[in-house]
């Protein structure tokens, strides 16, 4: 047997270790190992009596990738009874390729009772892409009083990049939490589609939201109309004393315009009023 087999057997064997902090760095190491051979061990893992040694053992074979391991970790969000372990398989399967069946099970599971749950099965099925999921995220989207949730659903609905989503997401540009409002903003720039336009103008002039909206409208828009815009709220956010957001305006300009940003660069750099935001601007270009 080589060295190589050994440590792998012997971290295997650890995984039935009678000591949880044994069994947990067993299962962490196998997952950087990436070897084949652990998966059998780690999903016997999974019914463990630990919460955080399943939870390290769902993270595990996600490391791994062998397909073996979807049917186990669906399991676990449907059944485990910790949230966090649930959370954890959810967020895991976003690494597989799910069969059409396999992620009928994610999406019954939108309706978990844990926010931590549904916003990884979000994650997963914006990861994953199978558009059966656009309308279940959409309704849940309406209804959903966690923001982390709803931020995870916004992102994922720009990943699966649907029409029907459009309408919802704009909405959602009017959202009480800024990191909600910032993902819809990204979503709709995935999306591409002219009917954002107007939302997304309005919505840059918030302060705190300018990189991502900013950054839909330079995917929507041609490029003349686009640095018009864009020029226009730098210098509305100049004059608002808005200053991080006129760096982050700048650092969308400078990819479709390079020659009107650097001579909004140029401007930032010799304005004191920017000292503190001097090195942020260097990195734009």
């Amino acid at each position: 047997m080589s060295k190589y087999e050994k440590t792998l057997t012997e971290y295997i064997d650890e995984l039935d270790s009678d000591e949880t902090k044994v069994q947990i760095q067993a299962a962490i190491a196998l997952g950087e190992w990436g070897n084949d051979r652990a998966v059998s061990p780690l999903i016997r893992a999974l019914s463990a009596k630990n919460d955080d040694f399943r939870r390290e053992a769902a993270r595990a074979l996600k490391e791994i990738g062998n397909k073996r391991a979807i049917e186990p970790l669906i399991d676990v969000v449907y059944n485990d009874p910790s949230p966090e372990v649930r959370a954890e398989a959810a967020f895991d399967l976003g690494y597989f390729s799910l069969s059409s069946k396999e992620a009928d099970v994610l999406i019954e599971s939108l309706n978990d009772k844990h926010y931590l749950v549904r916003q990884n099965i979000a994650f997963a099925l914006g990861k994953i892409g199978r558009r059966k999921s656009v309308m279940p995220l959409i309704k849940l989207l309406k209804k959903e009083e966690n923001y982390n949730v709803r931020e995870l659903i916004a992102w994922a609905l720009g990943e699966l990049k649907d029409k029907r989503a459009i309408q919802p997401l704009i909405l959602t540009l009017d959202d009480k939490h800024i990191a909600v409002r910032r993902n819809a903003a990204y979503a709709l720039g995935r999306l591409g589609d002219l009917l954002a336009v107007k939302a997304l103008k309005n919505n840059l002039l918030r302060e705190g939201e300018a990189k991502e909206i900013a950054w839909a409208l330079s995917k929507i828009l041609m490029k003349r109309p686009a640095v018009k815009i864009l020029k226009e709220s730098y210098k509305k956010k100049r004059k608002d004393r808005i200053y991080g957001d006129c760096v982050e305006i700048c650092r969308v300009l400078f990819e479709i315009d390079r020659n009107s940003a650097e001579d909004l660069i140029k401007e930032m750099l010799n304005d004191s009023d920017f000292a503190l935001y001097q090195e942020d601007i260097k990195t734009i270009i």
